[in-house]
């Protein structure tokens, strides 16, 4: 095999590790972690090699080792090494500019974070505290509500930049009450093709939706757990496809009433977009090496 075609491209790389190809070229580009060939048109290439380092990465950014002693923590070899307080000083840094008001500063957070650690660690090891920490402060209601408003804004592009291009089929995502849920699990796993609904369609709607082919399935997420009247005007008793069906999100339990043909995926973000992955096999992403703004990986 020729050099041109040899190694694993950037976007197989995402699907393997599970870690965005901003993140992989920010990792390069800024830290050096990792330093992948190039064909003659520029395009990235991963060695086994590069694979099991990322996979290293992934393990010390597990322990909570910021990504910027990361590599000299693989030079070296390991050992002994002091693990400091990284995501709770980003939620400190959080919760001061909700306190100013500073939506600006809290937007640049997130960002200089996502592309750091990928936005699926961000949403674990920052968001996910920060809304619990919010929520449990009742003096800090509203600042829960402007962090809210922030991430909503923050991940409506890269969750647009998802959408199926012409002819490739994708999932739809609906969002049952807060669309926050179904933002950021559109963001968790593998890139794969996806209309997001930020309001929930009664199932007529939805189902001239479906008519299309290039609809793979359907996931409604719910950030809120619909009263009964809600729950009819989504779900009938019967529907006429054998498409995949899923339900999750945050305010799925075990006393919400679903009808038997809607597939409940309890748990978390991974296992959710896990559930998808075996719903379709391998995600149909197929974008080359694109990357989000049209550059050459």
């Amino acid at each position: 095999m020729s050099a041109e075609h040899s190694g694993i491209s950037i976007q197989s790389v995402s699907e393997r590790c599970g870690v965005n190809p901003v993140t992989l070229r920010a990792w390069e580009r800024r830290y050096g972690l990792i330093r992948p060939a190039r064909t003659g048109q520029g395009h990235r290439r991963y060695s086994e090699q590069d694979v099991a380092r990322i996979e290293r990465i992934l393990g010390w950014l597990d322990r909570g080792l910021p990504i910027s002693q990361v590599g000299a923590v693989l030079d070296q070899g390991g050992g002994e090494v002091r693990i400091e307080a990284h995501w709770q000083r980003a939620l400190d840094e959080a919760l001061e500019a909700l306190d100013a008001l500073n939506s600006r500063r809290l937007e640049q957070l997130f960002q200089r974070l996502s592309a750091e650690y990928g936005m699926a660690r961000v949403f674990t090891s920052f968001c996910d505290p920060l809304m619990q920490a919010l929520h449990a402060g009742g003096a800090r209601a509203g600042a829960g509500v402007l962090l809210q408003s922030v991430l909503r804004q923050r991940l409506a592009g890269p969750v647009l930049s998802r959408a199926p291009r012409r002819r490739q089929q994708g999932w739809l995502m609906v969002a049952v009450g807060d669309p926050l849920p179904m933002l950021m699990q559109a963001l968790t796993g593998a890139p794969r093709p996806m209309w997001c609904l930020e309001d929930a369609p009664a199932w007529p709607a939805l189902a001239s939706l479906m008519a299309s082919p290039r609809v793979v399935g359907v996931l409604w997420v719910l950030g809120e757990q619909p009263g009964r009247r809600q729950t009819a005007r989504l779900w009938p008793p019967r529907v006429p496809t054998s498409r995949p069906l899923l339900c999750a999100g945050p305010a799925l339990t075990e006393g919400l009433r679903t009808p038997n043909w809607l597939n409940r995926v309890p748990g978390t973000r991974e296992q959710v977009a896990g559930a998808l992955d075996a719903a379709t096999g391998s995600p149909d992403i197929d974008q080359g090496d694109a990357s989000e703004t049209g550059l050459v990986s």
